[in-house]
């Protein structure tokens, strides 16, 4: 209880409608990372915007529940690359903007909240060479890439999050808003 408590989540808030909205945003973001992928200029790498429904959790609902949709999202991107440190760096993120999102814009917390998740992967993929050891032009493509996506993230959440009207409408489907 202390742990939830201190993350600014109380009992109250862990209701069935926000463990379902987080099931929701987790399918979301599995959805945006593996099937609506955006084509780039270079061979074989795409824009996925996985992290919506981290980013949407994180601020709607929390850091628990922006964590806990972090890590979902993070599962199948992990057995694919074979790295098992990928949902707990999207776990990290989802809760990181959470917490951002109270003292920020929106914009400025989701692209801030992603820092870690990018050094923790340049760790482990230049550095601890986790999974097998990358080139770093492709290590650089990928966090290029990453930071691309974070970027549309924050212009979203930028629009959606200070709309008031469209914030009301959030609020009133999800019962509360974190932010």
């Amino acid at each position: 209880m202390f742990l939830l408590s201190s993350f600014g989540v109380s009992l109250k808030n862990i209701t069935s409608k926000n463990i379902a909205f987080t099931a929701i945003f987790a399918a979301i973001g599995i959805l945006f990372g593996t099937i609506l992928l955006i084509p780039t200029p270079v061979p074989n790498v795409y824009l996925d915007l996985s992290h919506i429904g981290t980013v949407l959790s994180a601020m709607l609902l929390g850091p628990v529940f922006g964590g806990i949709t972090g890590f979902i999202v993070g599962i199948w991107p992990g057995i694919t690359f074979g790295n098992f440190f990928v949902p707990p760096f999207k776990a990290l993120t989802g809760i990181l903007i959470a917490i951002l999102s109270k003292k920020t814009r929106p914009g400025v917390a989701v692209f801030v909240g992603y820092l870690p998740e990018a050094f923790l992967t340049y760790l482990t993929l230049a550095v601890l060479k986790i999974p097998y050891g990358l080139p770093l032009p492709v290590i650089y493509t990928i966090l290029l890439k990453a930071f691309a996506e974070l970027i549309i993230l924050a212009v979203l959440m930028e629009i959606i999050m200070r709309n008031k009207g469209i914030k009301r409408f959030l609020e009133s489907k999800v019962g509360f808003l974190y932010l």
